[in-house]
């Protein structure tokens, strides 16, 4: 059983916060309780790619803990095979709720590829580690990055595999740095934070329903 550091689950909950509270605001949005422009708002429009980034980092530091000397495919593929269901869950439930928008291959839809494709270089951390900040300077500053499949629609969450795979490979480079063994935030508030990085993925698949269930409960009683 590998050691779990709160450093990683820390992160994963800190994620899980700010996911929250997009989708609680996005929500209103669809239900015309406020006028946020996502695509054009800095804040907001940055706000869901951070949380994609700590999500990623939390994966490249926690892989190796798990496959490093060697890959444990008991524990890969019971992993892997909930991630790609939740993947699955969330394009047909996005298809049938958001046919304008809906995910074919958003955030899980990338973890469950990255998840396989990642995995060699676990072995190689430092130059993984290298070829993933090439990939992100490449996006970020000049634009450029290895093309992936794109439908015609605009989906609501679009994560391909390049470049956000690149911040898998800085997490293992982290990790071979030990970064994970970092505890600067041992303080007693803090657990609930790691409690939720350790369920990360059950909140990531109900949190939305939920909060989807409330504001439109909330406008119908209100606007009825």
């Amino acid at each position: 059983m590998s050691k779990r550091f709160p450093l990683i689950d820390q992160i994963r909950g800190l994620a899980i916060i700010l996911m929250i509270i997009f989708h609680f605001f996005y929500d209103l949005k669809i239900f015309g309780h406020n006028n946020i422009n996502f695509n054009r708002d800095f804040f907001w429009f940055e706000l869901p790619r951070l949380i994609v980034f700590l999500f990623l980092i939390a994966m490249g530091l926690s892989l190796p803990l798990v496959h490093s000397p060697k890959i444990n495919w008991k524990k890969f593929w019971p992993r892997w095979i909930k991630i790609a269901l939740g993947a699955l869950v969330i394009t047909v439930y996005t298809y049938f709720t958001f046919k304008n928008s809906w995910v074919y291959f958003g955030t899980l839809h990338c973890i469950a590829l990255a998840s396989i494709v990642s995995l060699p270089f676990i072995r190689i951390p430092k130059i993984a580690g290298a070829i993933g900040v090439c990939l992100l300077v490449l996006k970020l500053f000049f634009g450029i990055s290895i093309p992936w499949f794109e439908l015609s629609h605009a989906s609501m969450d679009y994560i391909p595999l390049f470049p956000w795979i690149g911040c898998i490979f800085l997490g293992f480079a982290l990790w071979s740095f030990n970064f994970h063994q970092l505890n600067p935030f041992n303080f007693k508030f803090m657990r609930p934070l790691e409690k939720m990085g350790q369920h990360s993925l059950l909140i990531y698949m109900i949190h939305q329903p939920i909060l989807y269930g409330l504001v439109y409960s909330y406008t119908y009683l209100t606007q009825s």
